[in-house]
Order: C-alpha cells, then sequence, then structure tokens
C-alpha cells in the first residue's frame, strides 16, 4: 500500500507544479489565423494593401530594409489602425496586427489579445497591410504592429499604441 501512496503523492506532487507553470506563463495572444479578421470577422475591414494611413505613424520598426508601420487613419468619420510592411519586402515575410481591449468591447475582445495574421509577402518589393479596425481613446484599447523576414523569422513587435 506505501508504494501505490508514494506514486500518489508524487502524481499530485507533479500535477500541483504542473498547474504552477501554466499559471505563470506569459500572456499569449489567441490563436487566430488571417481568416479570423478578414471579410469583416471580430470588428475588422479589408482594404487595399497599398493603403496609407496619415503622416503620423503611430508606431514603427525596421527590419533590414523593411519597414513595420502602425498606420492610422479615417474611414466613415472613425478613425482606424492596421499594420503594414514596405520597402524591401520579400516572399514569406510576415505582417500581422496585435489588438486589445482588455475589460471593453466584449462582443470582440479576446484576452490577452487578438493576432491578426500572419499576411504573408507574395513578390519581391510588395507592399501588404492587415485589415484595419476602429480605434479608442480608451487606454485599454490598443493595437500594435508585429512581423518576420523569411531570412531570420524572429519575430518583432512595436510597442502598444
Amino acid at each position: 500500500m506505501r508504494p501505490l501512496r508514494s506514486t500518489l503523492a508524487t502524481a499530485a506532487a507533479l500535477c500541483a507544479v504542473a498547474t504552477g507553470v501554466v499559471f505563470t506563463q506569459p500572456a499569449q495572444p489567441a490563436q487566430a489565423s488571417a481568416a479570423d479578421c478578414e471579410g469583416g470577422a471580430r470588428g475588422f475591414r479589408d482594404h487595399p494593401d497599398n493603403a496609407e494611413g496619415d503622416t503620423d505613424k503611430p508606431r514603427s520598426f525596421n527590419l533590414g530594409n523593411a519597414r513595420f508601420t502602425l498606420e492610422k487613419g479615417a474611414y466613415v468619420g472613425q478613425q482606424i489602425a492596421f499594420g503594414k510592411i514596405s520597402g524591401e519586402t520579400r516572399p514569406g515575410d510576415n505582417v500581422w496586427m496585435d489588438w486589445r481591449a482588455d475589460g471593453w468591447d466584449h462582443d470582440h475582445a479576446v484576452s490577452p489579445w487578438l493576432q491578426c495574421g500572419p499576411f504573408t509577402v507574395r513578390s519581391a518589393g510588395q507592399s501588404l497591410t492587415t485589415p484595419f479596425r476602429r480605434t479608442s481613446t480608451d487606454p485599454q484599447y490598443q493595437f500594435r504592429v508585429c512581423g518576420s523576414l523569411i531570412s531570420d523569422g524572429r519575430v518583432h513587435c512595436s510597442d502598444w499604441w
């Protein structure tokens, strides 16, 4: 009987440790594909890949000669945001936009955030955008642009805006 108790105690301890590890993991985005934010899904709207926001880019970064920007603009009188990759892009480069709305817009919010994409460059030099979404002045409602290059595969993200 003693070996059974020892085995059960060990199993319980392993479960407790495993559960602790799960709870201490950093927040991960909701698993999403490009289809989860295309065609009006979750409040996102499609637009042309050559779309431009206004001249004030809230967030941006460069990877090599490719530029990743979080663009903002207006659509039907409302401010919107979308991600974009431009510059010397190569087939296989990716861009996506993360969106979080903690405690706000419960119909479409995904906790801790929703990854809209990735969207993959198909030809050299192609500019590519993510679908756009309405923004808000609420500080809990935030966006960032992320991406990776086919040449190194490392993911980079801007700060939240």
